[in-house]
């Protein structure tokens, strides 16, 4: 874990000076002298560290945003606030913030906290949320909105599907709240290009393969997009066969390391972080590995690397910029949404990895 450090300059000869003045010097008062007060933090962290659903991808955006600010030759002061995931509570903390001197306050992490801060009327300074609102609603500067959102990544596999080729799809659907987030914004994206849904298929479990492959091929398809998650989209892969162009978003490359499992995974197309499918590259060496997070803790720990990159730029007074992130390419034109454009990868010979 990465703790934050504060650093406190002790002038001692002048403060041994001070004392003896002090000492020799009766009719001065009989209160001691005030303390300085402390610099305002040049950015602060408004993370859910107290909230049990949160803390630990809160904790891991903290590692990384601390990792990146540690490399930088700015040193700013850094401030870490932690909050619940309540409304009120983040509202609140935001307040307190800006109210002791932030530059740029970084958070909140939850969809509905980002929502909720949007419609206070509070925001006074340019902050940068590390979510969508929900319901998606339009942010005005100085608010601006970065994540990993799968919708926002799940266009950007339409758009990478649509570069390759296709043009009709067959969308093949886990159940549930992920799944239904994942293939309407696939849909949406595919028909806004002009491409042709042919069909959209809910897998529930325990489903016949031989079923989901006949409906499949029951009208005709160029690819299918796997909207589904980690193990239930290794499953779809396989229940589905390999007679189509497969294609998915990150959530199916939960072991990028696990060279026998990735091997059933062979040609499947999709968007992911450089951090992840090009650890190699000298872009990504620049900044330390961290120790103890596996899965998506590590993709937030990334987050937290570009959260500050973008914070740096924010309180230089940037407001329309792009660089090559460690998520991926992180474009700020306006409106309030900082765009982050994945790589393109692929499963070979059990590992993930880019295409570009």
């Amino acid at each position: 874990m990465i703790l934050a450090r504060l650093r406190f300059a002790v002038a001692a000869l002048a403060l041994h000076s001070a004392a003896l003045c002090w000492a020799q010097t009766p009719a001065a008062s009989a209160d001691p002298p005030p303390t300085p007060a402390a610099a305002p933090a040049d950015f602060v962290l408004l993370l859910p560290l107290d909230s049990p659903d949160f803390r630990l991808a809160a904790d891991a955006v903290r590692q990384g945003f601390l990792a990146a600010a540690a490399r930088s030759p700015a040193k700013p002061r850094i401030a870490v606030r932690a909050t619940d995931a309540s409304a009120e509570g983040i509202v609140a903390a935001y307040a307190a913030a800006t109210e002791t001197g932030a530059k740029v306050v970084v958070g909140p992490m939850t969809r509905s906290g980002v929502a909720a801060l949007a419609a206070s009327g509070k925001v006074s300074v340019p902050t940068l949320a590390l979510n969508q609102p929900e319901g998606n609603a339009a942010l005005a500067r100085p608010l601006y909105a970065f994540g990993l959102a799968i919708e926002g990544e799940t266009r950007h596999v339409a758009r990478l599907a649509w570069r390759d080729g296709p043009r009709n799809v067959v969308v093949v659907s886990a159940p549930g709240a992920l799944g239904k987030r994942l293939r309407d914004a696939f849909v949406d994206e595919w028909l806004a290009l002009g491409g042709v849904i042919t069909d959209v298929l809910e897998v529930l479990p325990g489903a016949d393969p031989t079923a989901i492959r006949a409906g499949v091929g029951r009208k005709p398809a160029d690819a299918i997009f796997l909207a589904a998650e980690g193990e239930t989209a290794r499953n779809l892969r396989l229940q589905i066969g390999g007679q189509l162009p497969v294609y998915a978003t990150s959530q199916i490359n939960t072991a990028p390391a696990d060279r026998l499992r990735n091997f059933d995974l062979a040609g499947v197309r999709f968007v992911d972080m450089p951090w992840i499918v090009q650890p190699e590259d000298p872009a990504m060496a620049r900044f330390p590995r961290p120790q103890g997070l596996d899965g998506d803790l590590v993709r937030f720990y990334a987050l937290g690397i570009d959260a500050y990159r973008i914070a740096e730029r924010l309180v230089d007074g940037g407001r329309a910029f792009d660089f090559a992130g460690v998520t991926g390419r992180i474009a700020v034109q306006g409106g309030g949404v900082v765009e982050r454009r994945p790589v393109a990868a692929t499963f070979r010979d059990g590992r993930s990895v880019a295409l570009e």
